[in-house]
């Protein structure tokens, strides 16, 4: 069985990203953490600086750094806006 997927566009101010396909995100919003997945509710939430995890349909996780911004998400797309973003390194 397939999961079901929604867009993630990841906007900062100088460097476009392309959207992707995910199964979930999980976000530091002001008041903890926030996982979202295909038709959640309408959302607007301030983001704090810290760590986001990206879930791909083929359970592959990427953990990102992100500094403060805001999340919105609307008919299944979730737009990320943040002045930095970068892919953190395994270690």
């Amino acid at each position: 069985m397939m999961a079901h997927t929604f867009q993630l566009d990841i906007v900062l101010p100088e460097t476009p990203m392309p959207s992707r396909q995910v199964v979930a995100i999980d976000v530091p919003a002001f008041d903890g953490r926030l996982t979202v997945m295909a038709d959640h509710q309408p959302l607007l939430a301030a983001l704090r600086e810290g760590l986001m995890t990206i879930t791909h349909e083929n359970g592959n996780r990427e953990t990102w750094t992100i500094s403060p911004g805001t999340l919105q998400v609307e008919r299944n797309v979730a737009t990320l806006l943040v002045r930095e973003a970068t892919e953190a390194t395994e270690a």
